[in-house]
């Protein structure tokens, strides 16, 4: 089972952050290189990895779609697995800046649950730098 929450808070304004969240060349820059992304309900994409998935590629689609405050994919490292659920949410913080929740849950293999468990914390940082 997977079960990751993060919390950061992050020294831009909501708007800042969800244009990095739903810009395929940033996810390229602070996730992984992606295909197929367009910030809309139903859209279907792929994400490049080295280490997650067999062949190489993680399928995802975007289920839920709030600009500027929420967005979900359901994500899954084989094309016929059961996803697992992404979460982002953005909150505003005073001073313009933006609390940003992120959740990632399911049913997954262990080795996979620990990579994503242990990765998701360097790609918001990763995310951070970019803005």
């Amino acid at each position: 089972m997977l079960d990751v929450t993060l919390e950061e808070v992050l020294d831009h304004a909501p708007a800042a952050v969800w244009a990095k969240l739903t810009d395929a060349s940033a996810i390229a820059d602070w996730l992984m290189p992606t295909e197929g992304f367009r910030p809309e309900v139903g859209a279907r994409f792929r994400l490049k990895t080295r280490h997650l998935a067999p062949g190489g590629w993680v399928h995802a689609e975007i289920l839920e779609l709030d600009p500027p405050r929420r967005m979900v994919w359901a994500w899954s490292p084989a094309e016929k697995a059961t996803p697992t659920t992404v979460t982002f949410e953005l909150r505003p913080e005073p001073g313009d800046r933006t609390r940003l929740l992120l959740t990632h849950e399911g049913e997954i293999d262990a080795a996979t649950g620990t990579m994503l468990r242990d990765g998701w914390p360097g790609r918001i940082e990763l995310l951070r730098r970019l803005l």
